[in-house]
């Protein structure tokens, strides 16, 4: 084979060949024959600002890349540099599109040959899903063909594990390519060996007869016997509470009927009211009994929610038909107790949010917050704004985004890809109607100004329809952007076009309308409380816009600069959605500019919200929940450190997800999250160094939360740029949320520690952790499992010691199989007769799944 280096070749000829036309046949030969390969070769190269990485391509196909008519598009997540080579260049489109194409200088790529393009990129990939699939070519006469290589299917079907999704993206093997940083800056990260995990889980241990509910009640006790439901029992129930009742009747096969005295062998579920700790309880609370000798079980509950809760409860404890006896009364620590998805970035189908809802009620979670918007999508139809779904929910090859927004984060140029969609009024109402049955709120969030592009180009191409029809009113009256502005500016997503404009009034015509078809959809099943408008601003947006220069100079709001704009259009959002009987919700930095909190006697809602996520906590912003509340917005902690789930599960490059935050994030480590102290939780910097909380408070503008009571709960967030399939969607969710509903419900004794945040029983909190981590393994798991819920599995640890393999789980119960011939075979792994081994594979295994697979040696 022929090596073709490019950063080598100096190709001479002064004047450019003419333009090869390549056919569509070619273009589909070189599409199936191209094998293309990325590799991460240096993440250290000048402390943290750009990487080194090689695109290697062979030609396997019976055509020649010929010297021009082509050009190679793709997703980068990082903006690359000039490449030093002159035969190629790349450049940007826009967002994370990016196109390869050849200069004048390149030769043709025969049949064999290959080539290794070099490059340089800003800031790190230390993961293999930093790397987006589905690269294409596209000839000069605008035919495309997907590069099979990079194709992220394989045999039609996309595999679960990173790894084997990516195969055109080579191993991370080397600390150059897993570490970031370099230079003067530390990572102390490296990918966990077995013994590593086996020394992380070595204080778990089975609990042979686990008992309990998670999230853990209030208050729990155990009688000594227990009873069996079979047919002959029935639900009875009081006025209020019959869905309740059919709810539970439904669970253990069993009917629902009117409650009447005297009866034994019932599961009554009615009103009453709950006291704990001598304090009565009257939202989502309950008390659950459960008596052998009677043959009853008892559930009086303050409201729906709480009766719902207490059959979840119930449902928990039950083992084959076998309940204990039991005396529970439980209600929520927090009344906020939310998950938040991205269905913009890539889309999760309706389906999709129907199971995420019955999983959520099973853990007592309440609100689901929608994210329905971004750069990337738009993902509800509004029937006034047909191109939002027609145009914006869509990506595919085009680059004038009038049919389709351009394909970001890999969607491949067809528009057939999982990450297309958007879900149509019915859908919608679908979703809003199983929610209320499980008692959850949903809260639709629309990004704005910011992450808008989407919506712009949607808005720009019903422009291009009304302009072409002759009617400029039409065309005008929603659009997005000032045609004329020269402003340059670039979104941290690489948008060059993302920015609503907030000096338009068709910007605001847009809202309303928007706010008013969601507040119509939600009206007969769930009518709407709060609209979230996400709040991200763009740096830089608007100086330029005639329009906004026009506002500034004339206007009856005495704003005169272009910083003054950003509070102008979360006031306008407020009066809109005011205006609709409507609560405000906002990411936290879309209540403040540069830090600066805008006054919240400046918003007309009677409650706004802020969700406080951005709490790095070496970069001094972790105050800014803190400084929401003390100012009178109600505040939701969303910490990026312990509650964004779209972060690895392990410091591994085969795991997925971003990890701009932590570099991971573990079910243990979202578990240990102590809501009442937010700096009490420091532990390690983005590069692993420890931090504690004296020194995030020394870097604190706002060091103490005044006013506690604005605190409302904690969310957790699966944003989803590497998430495109059902499976991984569910992978990175559970079992992380399921530690973030035992902290949002229950307010755990080990929690307490002293001034510095060290805890005060550190064993204490161990000891719940291994309860919560057998329960979960116990009574949780295994329905996920029969509900085809794809739950992460941990990579097991193992040690090999006097010649026996030890091998243990961060979750106690966990099936876990050993290979003794490198993967060929798989035996179950039982610690009671530990296999005498020199070296051994291992894994984790649920139903037909398995994890990732470890090497003991």
């Amino acid at each position: 084979m022929l090596k073709h280096a490019l950063l080598a070749a100096a190709v001479s000829g002064a004047l450019a060949a003419p333009s090869y036309a390549v056919s569509s046949q070619e273009l589909t030969q070189l599409g199936q024959g191209l094998d293309l390969t990325y590799s991460v070769i240096d993440n250290q190269q000048d402390e943290w600002r750009t990487f080194k990485g090689v695109i290697s391509l062979t030609n396997d196909s019976a055509t020649a890349l010929p010297s021009s008519g082509w050009a190679i598009y793709f997703s980068h997540i990082r903006m690359i540099k000039p490449l030093a080579t002159d035969a190629l260049k790349v450049s940007h489109v826009n967002g994370d599109i990016f196109k390869i194409e050849p200069t004048a200088s390149f030769s043709p790529l025969t049949p064999g040959q290959s080539l290794d393009i070099e490059f340089l990129s800003e800031f790190w990939q230390v993961a293999k899903t930093d790397v987006m699939p589905n690269w294409y070519l596209v000839s000069d006469n605008g035919d495309t063909a997907l590069i099979a290589s990079t194709s992220n299917t394989i045999n039609g079907e996309v595999p679960t594990k990173p790894g084997e999704e990516l195969p055109f993206v080579s191993d991370f093997d080397t600390e150059l390519q897993w570490k970031r940083y370099g230079g003067s800056i530390t990572d102390f990260y490296d990918p966990f060996t077995a013994a590593d995990r086996y020394a992380k889980n070595s204080d778990l241990s089975k609990i042979a007869d686990a008992k309990g509910v998670i999230p853990t009640p209030a208050s729990i006790s155990f009688g000594e016997g227990e009873l069996t439901i079979d047919p002959s029992w029935v639900v009875v129930y009081d006025n209020g509470y019959q869905t309740q009742a059919e709810f539970i009747a439904k669970q253990f096969g069993l009917t629902a009927a009117p409650w009447s005295p005297n009866q034994s062998k019932v599961i009554h579920v009615g009103w009453g009211q709950v006291t704990i700790d001598g304090k009565a309880k009257w939202e989502e609370a309950y008390e659950l009994s459960v008596s052998a000798a009677e043959e009853k079980i008892e559930i009086n509950a303050v409201d729906a929610a709480g009766a719902l809760y207490a059959a979840q409860s119930l449902i928990q404890l039950t083992d084959n038909s076998t309940v204990p006896e039991a005396s529970i009364a439980d209600a929520p620590r927090f009344a906020y107790r939310g998950l938040s998805i991205d269905a913009a970035r890539n889309f999760r189908s309706k389906e999709s949010v129907l199971e995420l809802l019955d999983q959520m009620a099973a853990v007592k979670l309440n609100k689901l917050h929608l994210r329905l918007s971004d750069d990337e999508a738009w993902r509800i139809e509004i029937p006034e704004l047909p191109e939002l779904a027609d145009v914006g929910s869509k990506r595919c090859h085009d680059l004038t985004e009038t049919t389709c927004v351009l394909p970001f984060l890999g969607a491949g140029p067809d528009g057939t890809a999982e990450s297309n969609g958007f879900y149509t009024q019915a859908d919608y109402q679908e979703i809003l109607a199983a929610a209320k049955a499980l008692s959850i709120e949903v809260i639709p969030e629309v990004d704005m100004p910011g992450h808008a592009h989407a919506a712009i180009k949607a808005m720009d191409a019903r422009f291009e329809k009304f302009a072409a029809q002759g009617d400029l009113v039409k065309a005008n009256e929603f659009r997005l952007s000032d045609p004329d502005d020269t402003t340059e500016y670039l979104s941290v997503q690489m948008f060059t076009d993302n920015a609503m404009n907030v000096c338009m009034e068709s910007t605001y015509n847009f809202v309303d309308t928007v706010v008013g078809s969601l507040v119509a959809l939600h009206q007969d099943i769930q009518p709407l409380k709060t609209f979230h408008f996400g709040g991200d601003e763009i740096a830089g947006a608007w100086k330029d816009s005639p329009v906004c220069q026009a506002f500034l100079a004339d206007n009856s709001h005495g704003i005169s600069t272009i910083d003054e704009l950003s509070q102008y259009f979360v006031e306008r959002i407020s009066a809109i959605t005011a205006n609709h009987n409507l609560d405000l919700g906002g990411w936290e930095d879309g209540l403040m500019h540069n830090n600066k909190v805008y006054p919240r006697g400046e918003m007309v809602n009677a409650q706004v919200t802020g969700n406080a996520w951005q709490n790095i906590w070496e970069w001094g912003v972790a105050d800014r929940a803190y400084n929401l509340a003390n100012n009178g917005y109600g505040v939701i902690y969303n910490q990026a450190t312990h509650f964004y789930f779209d972060h690895p599960h392990e410091p591994d490059p085969e795991e997925r997800g971003y990890y701009w935050a932590p570099r991971f994030t573990d079910t243990r480590k979202s578990f240990g999250f102590m809501p009442d102290d937010l700096y009490a939780n420091a532990d390690f910097t983005r590069a692993g160094a420890p931090i504690t909380k004296e020194e995030v408070l020394n870097a604190a503008g706002v060091k103490t939360l005044e006013h506690p009571e604005n605190v409302l709960g904690l969310q957790g967030s699966i944003w989803s740029e590497t998430i495109r399939t059902e499976a991984q969607f569910e992978g990175m969710t559970f079992p992380r949320a399921i530690a973030l509903a035992e902290r949002a419900w229950h307010s755990a004794s080990w929690e307490a520690h002293d001034a510095d945040g060290k805890l005060v029983d550190e064993a204490a909190r161990n000891a719940g952790y291994n309860q919560f981590a057998n329960l979960v393994a116990k009574n949780i798991m295994p329905s996920l499992e029969e509900g085809g819920i794809a739950f992460n599995l941990p990579v097991p640890g193992g040690i090999i010691e006097a010649g026996v393999l030890k091998a243990n789980s961060a979750f106690p119960g966990l099936a876990i199989e050993y290979s003794v011939d490198n993967g060929q075979s798989w035996q179950a792994y039982d610690a009671n007769q530990a296999p005498a081994v020199t070296s051994a594979l291992i894994r984790t295994v649920s139903g037909d799944r398995s994890s990732r697979v470890a090497e003991v040696k």
